[in-house]
């Protein structure tokens, strides 16, 4: 089977873990592709976090997560051999904050 890359954003983290959400399945099924070292599925640090902030908070999920099983469901995330953190470009971030101080 071939799988395609892919940048995973929080949602569909979210909703991978929530088994009661309606997009459960189809977002399992494109973490879980993760399981195959081939396959090429990328998150970034600032994913993670609000990922964490999702699962953490009682007025964003119906199924709240601890501080410690949140960070457990992410390490658990994180050692998947297809699932990559890109690395922050410093030259980007600068620029994209460059591009926040322009005023019209």
């Amino acid at each position: 089977m071939t799988v395609e890359p892919g940048i995973l954003d929080a949602n569909v983290l979210a909703y991978a873990v929530n088994r009661d959400a309606p997009q459960h399945a189809a977002s399992r099924a494109l973490l879980e592709a993760a399981r195959i070292p081939s396959t090429r599925r990328y998150v970034t640090s600032q994913i993670l976090c609000e990922f964490y902030s999702v699962i953490t908070n009682p007025r964003r999920v119906a199924a709240v997560s601890s501080p410690t099983e949140a960070l457990r469901i992410l390490s658990t995330m994180l050692a998947l051999p297809g699932l990559q953190v890109l690395p922050i470009q410093p030259v980007r971030s600068r620029d994209g904050w460059n591009c926040c101080s322009v005023t019209p």
